[in-house]
C-alpha cells in the first residue's frame, strides 16, 4: 500500500509541472478515467505508441511508459489501442452510433473485434453479433455465448465434435496417469481400447458427413 501511495505522489507531482492542456497531462487523466471513456484513453494511446512519444518523456519502450506513468499493463493498452483503431478505422459504423447508443465496454468492443478476425464468423454472424452489442447493449459474456451457439456444430458434426473433445480429454488423462509409478498397466491397456473405439466412430461419423445425399438409406 506504501508503495502504491508513492507512485501516486509521483505522479501527483509530475501532474503540477505539466500544462493542462498538455498531451503528456491529457493521457494520465484519460487514464484515471478510462473505465468511463475508454475511446480518449485509447486515441491518447495509440498516437503515443505510433508517433513514440515516450521517448521525448524519457522512456525507453511503450510498455515501461505504460507500466511506469500511467500504470497500466501491457495487455491492457494492446486492448484499448486494438479497439480504438477497430472502432475508428476497421469498423467505423460502430463509433457512428456513440453519440446515440453511448460508447460500449471495452470488453464488448474487444469480443466484436476477435469476432470479426475469426474465419468462422460470416457477414451475417458479425452483423447480428454488432446490434447486439450496439443496438441492445448486451454485454462481452452475453454476447460470447451468442456466438458460441451461432457457430455449434449440428447433427452428424455435433456428434464428431463431441467425440474429438472426449477423445482429447481421454488422451490427456492417459498421458497424466502414465507418469505415475504404480499405475497398473491393464488399466493403459483400457484406456487405450477406449481411445481407439471413440476414434472409429469419428471415422464413422466422417463417412456419413461425407457420404452424397443420394447414397444414405431412405
Amino acid at each position: 500500500m506504501e508503495r502504491t501511495s508513492q507512485k501516486d505522489s509521483v505522479v501527483n507531482d509530475l501532474i503540477k509541472k505539466l500544462e493542462p492542456n498538455s498531451h503528456r497531462r491529457q493521457l494520465i487523466d484519460a487514464a484515471r478515467a478510462f473505465k468511463s471513456n475508454w475511446v480518449t484513453f485509447g486515441e491518447y494511446l495509440t498516437r503515443v505508441a505510433s508517433e513514440k512519444l515516450y521517448k521525448e518523456w524519457g522512456y525507453r519502450s511503450f510498455e515501461d511508459y505504460c507500466k511506469m506513468e500511467i500504470r497500466i499493463k501491457k495487455n491492457t493498452a494492446i486492448k484499448l489501442t486494438n479497439a480504438y483503431f477497430f472502432v475508428t478505422q476497421t469498423v467505423p459504423a460502430i463509433s457512428e452510433r456513440f453519440e446515440t447508443k453511448g460508447v460500449p465496454e471495452l470488453d464488448v468492443v474487444n469480443f466484436l473485434h476477435k469476432a470479426k478476425q475469426d474465419d468462422t464468423c460470416t457477414d451475417e454472424m458479425f452483423e447480428n453479433l454488432k446490434e447486439a452489442a450496439i443496438e441492445k447493449g448486451q454485454s462481452g459474456p452475453t454476447l460470447a455465448r451468442r456466438y458460441r451457439e451461432m457457430t455449434a456444430p449440428v447433427g452428424a458434426e455435433a456428434t464428431k465434435h463431441n467425440l474429438g473433445q472426449s477423445l482429447a480429454l481421454l488422451k490427456r488423462l492417459q498421458q497424466k496417469l502414465q507418469t505415475e509409478a504404480d499405475f497398473p498397466e491393464e488399466f493403459d491397456t483400457y484406456l487405450s481400447d477406449i481411445y481407439d473405439f471413440i476414434n472409429s466412430r469419428i471415422t464413422t461419423e466422417e463417412s456419413l458427413v461425407e457420404q452424397p445425399l443420394d447414397e444414405f438409406p431412405s
